[in-house]
């Protein structure tokens, strides 16, 4: 080590904890140790080696510069920091000694990713720290508030919200509820209305995770999600890059990328990142259906109809199991009319029907030229809270919508939510 090390101001992470120079804290999102002056120095200059190892001599030499103090000062310090901060992920302690050399930081550094982006300077990932054990209450509210949000969709936000709501109460240092209660948050804010609050919410939670976990695919998903529908969008593709980085074939981080650049007209990254959601899960019709839509408006016919056919396939096989379900139903006749087939007319009235239903009924009704009963749905769902102008502008209908005078003044209600 050349020279003293660069003293650090701003906080960053070490492994899971989130240290504080200013105010000494170290903190994991369930506990928070306050360190003396000296251990906090002795840290600094470990995490500025980067997990080189650092000589004694030099840690002695940048805490104490004027006094002259014994090895047991030093050691004491290092004793103090590793009651703190425990151990490593892999059971070893986060202060390394290193035999006849010094001591090294077992655990990789980077800057707050609240500010801009989870990567370091020099574009580390952490290593998988291990969370502590998710209580079952906060795991059974996280499950039926997925199951409604596939199911009911914004019919149940209310009820989404106050489970997810739960699940945080229960475990806020858990990085994975933090993350789940951010997207949730985010589609209701989106979909449903109360977009201010919601968002709001959804952005805290959102950073937490990244806070809590720096490690974990879903704290930058989230945070990846949540900026890319504020507009965000370098934050938003530097937060994907880092959760794809962990988990290359993580199939929720290649779906919400793909609807996030969609919905910021980047068409050509969202078709290819849905297609390749498609192909890591071969069930769900989702991500060739929005591939096939991104496509359709670059102008790549073949490609879009492809994808479409693949979208109605896995759309047929699940009405095989569910003959009546509505949305697939309207999924079914979005997809068809995408490809120019005839469908069956479409029940495009309020009723009990989730939103999501009535979105594929738009892009159906819009393809088979009904364009004003389009106008009208869209109208409807407007006032239930629908906000989300980018997605709107973004999609092929518009060119086909855009032919209604009343299409405009929906694009500005939305914008203006």
């Amino acid at each position: 080590m050349n020279g003293p090390p660069l003293i650090r101001k701003q906080p960053f992470f070490a492994g899971h904890w989130r240290i504080d120079p200013e105010s000494r804290e170290a903190a994991d999102g369930i506990r928070t140790r306050r360190l003396t002056p000296k251990a906090m120095q002795v840290l600094l200059c470990l995490a500025d080696a980067r997990g080189d190892v650092v000589r004694r001599s030099d840690l002695m030499e940048a805490v104490w510069p004027d006094v002259t103090v014994g090895d047991e000062s030093l050691t004491h310090a290092i004793a103090e920091l590793r009651r703190a901060l425990g151990q490593s992920s892999g059971g070893k302690r986060l202060i390394e000694t290193v035999p006849k050399a010094g001591y090294r930081l077992a655990a990789a550094v980077l800057s707050d990713a609240t500010s801009d982006s989870p990567l370091s300077s020099h574009g580390e990932l952490p290593l998988p720290q291990a969370e502590g054990v998710l209580p079952i209450e906060a795991h059974l509210a996280i499950t039926e508030a997925r199951r409604l949000a596939r199911h009911q969709g914004v019919l149940a936000a209310p009820e989404i919200e106050r489970m997810i709501g739960e699940a945080a109460a229960i475990a806020p240092g858990a990085a994975s509820v933090q993350a789940e209660y951010a997207i949730l948050m985010g589609l209701a804010a989106i979909h449903a209305g109360e977009r201010r609050r919601r968002l709001s919410l959804a952005s805290q939670s959102a950073e937490a995770a990244v806070r809590l976990r720096p490690d974990l695919v879903a704290s930058h998903r989230a945070l990846g999600f949540l900026a890319g529908v504020q507009g965000r969008m370098e934050l938003s593709l530097k937060s994907f890059s880092c959760a794809l980085t962990v988990d290359p074939d993580d199939f929720e981080t290649h779906y919400l990328a793909a609807q996030v650049c969609f919905s910021n007209g980047d068409l050509q990254k969202s078709m290819i990142l849905g297609e390749r959601a498609a192909d890591l899960d071969l069930d769900d019709y989702r991500p060739a259906y929005n591939a096939a839509r991104a496509a359709l408006r670059l102008g790549d016919r073949e490609r879009g109809e492809r994808l479409a056919r693949l979208a109605l396939k896995r759309i047929d096989t699940r009405l095989s199991l569910a003959p009546n379900t509505r949305r697939l139903l309207s999924a079914r006749a979005a997809a068809s009319a995408m490809l120019g087939a005839a469908s069956e007319s479409l029940d495009a009235t309020l009723g009990r029907t989730d939103e999501s239903a009535l979105l594929y009924d738009v892009v159906a009704l819009a393809h088979q030229g009904e364009i004003g009963v389009a106008c009208r749905v869209l109208e409807s769902l407007v006032d239930r809270g629908l906000s989300y102008a980018a997605w709107l502008a973004a999609d092929p209908i518009s060119q086909i919508m855009g032919r209604d005078p009343r299409f405009p003044r929906v694009i500005d209600r939305m914008e203006a939510a």
